[in-house]
C-alpha cells in the first residue's frame, strides 16, 4: 500500500527517515522521565539549541534518509537501463533486423541446444527455403524493392507457420523453419505445401507487383549431428536438387540422394584434373542429306575416359562443369580441338559444335572462335555453332551480338533441340539461324503418334518458311528416315547412318559411296 501512495522510492525512504527521526526525541524525553529525580530538570528544561536539535531531528532524517533512496533509485534505474539494453543486445543479436525473425546465430543456438537436450524419439525437421528471381528482382527494381520482398515474405511465412513452428532468415534469400518433436513426413510435407502456396499470390510493394516461387531442402536432426553446419549441408544438397525442377517444389533429402551428391563431388573433382591430363577426345557422328545420304558434316561429341571409372558420358560430366565454370575452359578445349581435326577432312565437310550460354558470357569467345579459325586453317563456312533454346536466357543482346557476328565471317548457327522448348518460333524470329535441329525425342514418338507426326510436320514446314535447313536426330530404322524424306527434311542424324566414331574414322566415312553409311 506505501508503494501505490508513494511511488517514488526517495519519498519511501524520507518518509522512513522523518519517523525513524521523531522517534529519537520521544525516546529521550522518556529516558529524561525515567531517569531523572525531584532535583534535575525535566527535559523540557533543557535548553533552547537542545530543543531546537531535538524537534529538527525528523527533518535531519528524512533530508539525510531522501538522499539514501535518491541514490537507490538512481542505481536502481541504471541497473534498469543495462538490463533492458542487454536485453535489446541480445535480441538484436539473435534477429534479423530487416524480418524481425531469429537469425543465424539463434538457429546455431537453437539447433545446439536441441542437440544437447536430445531425446531418443525427437526427430526434429528443418526446412531450408531459397527464393526464386530474388536477383532479378535486386537487380532491375533495386535493392529496395529486395528489402521489400524479404519482408513481406518473412510475414507470410511467420503469419502461416505462427503454430506450427519457428521461421528464421539465414541470410540472403533464404530462410529456414524448424519443426520441433518427432514430426511424421505428411505433417512436413502439409507444410512444404503451405509455404509453397504462400508465393502463389504476387507482393505487391510500395511501386511493384512482383512474383516469386521457393524451392525448400528437407532433412532431419539425427542422432550423430553435433553442429547446425551438418543439418544445413543435408538440406543444401535437398534443395539443390528442388531448385532442378520447375517452379515452387520441395526434396527430402535420403540415402540415394547422398550417393548422387557424393558421385556428383568425385566427378567435380576428376573433373579439373582431367582437363590437364588430357583425358577427354572428341567422336563425330555424321550428319547426310536425306536424298543422298551423302555426308555433310559431323557433329563433335565430347567423351571422358576417366583412368579408373572408365568412359564417362557427357549427360553425367557436363551439368558438373557447367555449375563449377569448368565448362568454360572444356568448352574452348571442344572448339579447338574440332576445329583442328575438321581441318584435316576433305573439304566440303564440316564439324558441328555445342555451346552452352555460359560461353558466350565470356565476351572474348567469339574472337577465340576466330583465333581457333585462323590457327587451324578451317574455312568459317565448315563450323557450325550448335545452341539450346536454354541458351537465349543468358541475355539476349549478348547472344544476338555473337550471333550475328560468327555469322558475318561465315560460320554457321544451329538451333539444336528444336520442339522441346516454350518459346522455339519467337527464338527463330528473333535470332540469326541457318539450321534447325529436331529434338531426337521427336523420331520414334512420330511413328506412334498422329499427334507427334503432325507437330514433326509443322516444324518442317516451320523449317521451309523461314528458309532454314532441318535435321532431324535420331533415326535409327528406315521408316524413320522415309518418314522425314516425304515432308521434306533436309538432313538426317542417328544410329541408322551411324554410331559416334573416332577421329580416324572420319576419313573412312567421307570416302564412302553414297549411300547409307550403316550398309
Amino acid at each position: 500500500m506505501l508503494k501505490t501512495l508513494l511511488p517514488r522510492i526517495e519519498l519511501r525512504y524520507a518518509l522512513t527517515g522523518s519517523v525513524f527521526g521523531a522517534f529519537l526525541p520521544t525516546l529521550c524525553l522518556a529516558a529524561d522521565q525515567f531517569l531523572r529525580d525531584e532535583t534535575q530538570a525535566s527535559l523540557f528544561g533543557f535548553s533552547a539549541p537542545t530543543a531546537t536539535a531535538l524537534a529538527l531531528m525528523p527533518v535531519f532524517f528524512g533530508v539525510g534518509f531522501y538522499q539514501i533512496g535518491r541514490s537507490k533509485a538512481q542505481l536502481i534505474d541504471e541497473l534498469a537501463q543495462r538490463r533492458q539494453t542487454e536485453e535489446r543486445l541480445s535480441h538484436d543479436a539473435y534477429h534479423d533486423r530487416l524480418t524481425g525473425l531469429a537469425n543465424r546465430f539463434c538457429l546455431e543456438r537453437d539447433i545446439q541446444a536441441a542437440v544437447e537436450e536430445a531425446d531418443e524419439e525427437a526427430r526434429p525437421a528443418l526446412l531450408l527455403i531459397d527464393l526464386d528471381r530474388f536477383k532479378f528482382v535486386n537487380d532491375s527494381l533495386g535493392h529496395d524493392a529486395g528489402d521489400a520482398l524479404l519482408a513481406a515474405i518473412a510475414g507470410r511465412l511467420r503469419r502461416a507457420l505462427a503454430n506450427t513452428a519457428r521461421v528464421y532468415r539465414l541470410g540472403g534469400d533464404e530462410f529456414v523453419v524448424t519443426i520441433a518433436g518427432n514430426p511424421s513426413g505428411g505433417k512436413i510435407e502439409n507444410v512444404c505445401r503451405t509455404i509453397c502456396a504462400l508465393f502463389e499470390e504476387p507482393f505487391d510493394l510500395k511501386r511493384n507487383r512482383v512474383t516469386s516461387g521457393c524451392s525448400i531442402g528437407v532433412t532431419f536432426m539425427e542422432a550423430g549431428d553435433v553442429s547446425m553446419s551438418e543439418l544445413l549441408k543435408r538440406a543444401d544438397v535437398a534443395l539443390y536438387e528442388a531448385k532442378e525442377a520447375h517452379g515452387s517444389g520441395f526434396r527430402f533429402f535420403d540415402a540415394d540422394l547422398a550417393a548422387d551428391v557424393l558421385a556428383r563431388a568425385e566427378i567435380e573433382y576428376d573433373l579439373a584434373k582431367a582437363i590437364e591430363a588430357q583425358e577427354f577426345f572428341l567422336e563425330y557422328q555424321p550428319i547426310v542429306g536425306v536424298e543422298s545420304l551423302a555426308v555433310r558434316s559431323f557433329e563433335a561429341l565430347l567423351r571422358w575416359r576417366h583412368p579408373e571409372k572408365g568412359l564417362i558420358m557427357p549427360s553425367v560430366f557436363i551439368p558438373v562443369a557447367e555449375k563449377t565454370g569448368l565448362i568454360l575452359p572444356l568448352g574452348n578445349w571442344v572448339v579447338r580441338e574440332a576445329c583442328r581435326e575438321a581441318a584435316n577432312w576433305p573439304a566440303p565437310a564440316g564439324v558441328a559444335v555445342n555451346v552452352v550460354g555460359d560461353q558466350f558470357k565470356d565476351r572474348a569467345f567469339v574472337d577465340y572462335v576466330k583465333q581457333c579459325l585462323a590457327e587451324s586453317g578451317l574455312a568459317p563456312g565448315r563450323l557450325t555453332i550448335e545452341v539450346t533454346e536454354s541458351v537465349f536466357s543468358v541475355d539476349e543482346t549478348v547472344i544476338r551480338e555473337s550471333l550475328c557476328e560468327l555469322r558475318a565471317i561465315g560460320v554457321r548457327v544451329a538451333l539444336d533441340d528444336f520442339g522441346v522448348g516454350f518459346s522455339s518460333i519467337n527464338n527463330l524470329r528473333a535470332f540469326p539461324i541457318d539450321q534447325l535441329k529436331i529434338d531426337r525425342s521427336f523420331a520414334r514418338a512420330m511413328m506412334e503418334s498422329k499427334r507427334d507426326a503432325e507437330l514433326v510436320d509443322i516444324i518442317l514446314k516451320l523449317g521451309q518458311t523461314f528458309q532454314v535447313a532441318t535435321t532431324v536426330e535420331g533415326i535409327e530404322s528406315e521408316s524413320q528416315l522415309d518418314f522425314i524424306r516425304q515432308r521434306g527434311a533436309s538432313e538426317a542424324q542417328g544410329f541408322l547412318i551411324s554410331a559416334p566414331v573416332g577421329a580416324g574414322d572420319v576419313r573412312r566415312l567421307l570416302q564412302k559411296p553414297e549411300s547409307r553409311l550403316s550398309a
